[in-house]
């Protein structure tokens, strides 16, 4: 008689688990839904989060994001026209 409630005990819980799989647990825990794109800095190449970075405005008006100051003043100077010329500067030769 004790197998036999234990057995029966064993069988619940098996399908409470494989129910709660199939169903999906309402008690799972918040968490991002899905992982934030990386953007590509145009000077180095490195990927990073855009929330991290440093933006800017591109003359077409789409965001640039950059990894630091200096990537986002080199590429600024070499793709924004100088000042009173109206042409744009020469990218620098690295």
């Amino acid at each position: 008689m004790l197998i036999r409630l234990l057995f029966i005990a064993f069988l619940l819980v098996l399908v409470g688990r494989a129910a709660r799989t199939l169903l999906g647990s309402p008690h799972k825990k918040p968490g991002p839904e899905s992982p934030r794109p990386l953007v590509v800095d145009p000077v180095c190449g490195l990927y990073i989060d855009p929330a991290d970075a440093l933006s800017a405005r591109d003359l077409a008006g789409q965001s640039v994001y950059f990894c630091s100051g200096e990537c986002r003043d080199r590429y600024l100077s070499s793709h924004l026209p100088l000042r009173g010329s109206g042409k744009a500067s020469p990218p620098d030769g690295d």
